[in-house]
């Protein structure tokens, strides 16, 4: 399956050819520096422990994000379905050359219309560090209210240390999406 916008098309599943460049990347301190599972994807030590993490941490649709050109920069997922009511979102643009583009603008609604209006799901979840502002205004320009904060429960390398840092929750209904 594939999702195409002006800037950029998704491709459901990830090549094996987008693994070794996935390790690289999931080792890349600036890159990964917000999100909770950084010391684990750090120490993945190949390409198979990388597919089993992978396989574990987004264990439902995973859509590799490609450049007009083809060129593989990140993904988005949707997992942790529950029934059709609700499902949780995450992007990865990992490409660093890719940042403020608009790409994850992008992608993120090309992976909300699947999955409300191919899969039917009413509600889609996430969740990011509360330092990580760049990524809350990217899902607030995509429609996510804020819903919680869990206080100090991940720990994250923030201004050149390992920090503990709160969850934003946040959330967006099926309905509020078709709105926009």
């Amino acid at each position: 399956m594939k999702l195409t916008g002006e800037k950029v098309y998704l491709q459901e599943g990830l090549t094996e050819e987008n693994y070794p460049l996935l390790l690289e990347w999931f080792r890349d301190l600036e890159l990964m520096k917000y999100i909770s599972w950084v010391k684990r994807g750090m120490a993945l030590k190949d390409v198979s422990e990388l597919k089993k993490f992978i396989s574990e941490l987004e264990d439902g649709i995973i859509f590799g994000i490609y450049d007009q050109m083809d060129k593989f920069i990140g993904y988005t997922s949707l997992s942790d379905f529950k029934d059709k009511e609700e499902c949780e979102f995450g992007i990865f643009i990992l490409d660093k050359n890719y940042w403020g583009q608009g790409i994850g603008t992008e992608a993120t609604q090309l992976t909300l219309d699947y999955a409300f209006n191919q899969l039917g799901v009413e509600k889609v979840v996430l969740s990011t560090s509360e330092f990580h502002a760049g990524a809350i205004r990217l899902y607030e320009r995509a429609g996510f209210h804020r819903t919680a904060l869990l206080p100090n429960d991940r720990t994250i390398f923030h201004q050149g240390e390992w920090v503990l840092s709160g969850t934003v929750e946040m959330a967006i209904k099926r309905s509020e999406f078709l709105v926009r």
